[in-house]
């Protein structure tokens, strides 16, 4: 079972879109899906994924994979959870150190199913 979902918040008031993020992790508890869910939102990335992969532009390429499964909805303002975000921040937007990433990912290493 695999749910492709890109952008499904984008759209929706904050309150509205924590309801929907608390409802599609509910969901995945129950019935445990791969999801393949694109976000522009590095919050939302953290809260709904286990896996991150931060894709570079024109063209498109893999430019960094991170591990995100410690983050649910109680991580938010907590100092990991920040200073994951600022990583994340630094490597799309090229700003300094971002620490250790993997470099050169072909699409082959990545396992999209859990």
């Amino acid at each position: 079972k695999i749910l492709l979902m890109d952008e499904p918040f984008a759209a929706l008031d904050a309150l509205t879109r924590r309801k929907m993020q608390e409802e599609l992790l509910e969901l995945w508890d129950e019935v445990r899906f791969t999801l393949l869910f694109v976000t522009h939102s590095i919050e939302e990335a953290l809260v709904v994924g286990n896996r991150i992969l931060l894709l570079s532009p024109h063209p498109g390429r893999v430019r960094a994979e991170i591990n995100s499964h410690q983050y649910d909805l109680k991580s938010l303002g907590g100092v990991g959870f920040q200073q994951t975000a600022q990583r994340i921040h630094r490597l799309l937007f090229d700003e300094g150190d971002a620490g250790p990433v993997e470099q050169d990912l072909n699409f082959q290493d990545i396992r999209i199913a859990y």
